[in-house]
């Protein structure tokens, strides 16, 4: 059985986006086809449904295709070399141009 200090730890200090309260509860999970399964949390005091935001929130690629590409460009690849890249190793392709979004994001 799991003592209360580490069922704390792995809450990671949630808080309600809107008020900001600690009164939170584990609501379920969101499915993403490109990023599997995402913990949504409900506030119990204003009832507000949400996922908590780790910097890739709303994309439709994985967040590991996403980090290897800006991982590439800084390494000085282009981005017609970076979607060849991507083709050969990742069955969606993502444009070029796409992938210049994730970079000045």
């Amino acid at each position: 059985m799991k003592s209360k200090e580490q069922i704390e730890k792995t809450y990671k200090k949630v808080s309600c986006p809107k008020r900001n309260c600690k009164n939170i509860k584990k609501d379920g999970l969101r499915k993403i086809e490109h990023r599997g399964k995402i913990q949504r949390y409900r506030c119990r005091e204003c009832n507000l449904r949400f996922v908590l935001d780790e910097g890739f929130y709303r994309t439709r690629n994985h967040e590991k295709k996403i980090t290897l590409c800006m991982d590439l460009y800084y390494k000085r690849v282009s981005f017609r070399k970076l979607q060849e890249h991507l083709q050969a190793f990742y069955p969606k392709n993502a444009h070029y141009s796409t992938i210049y979004r994730w970079i000045i994001r």
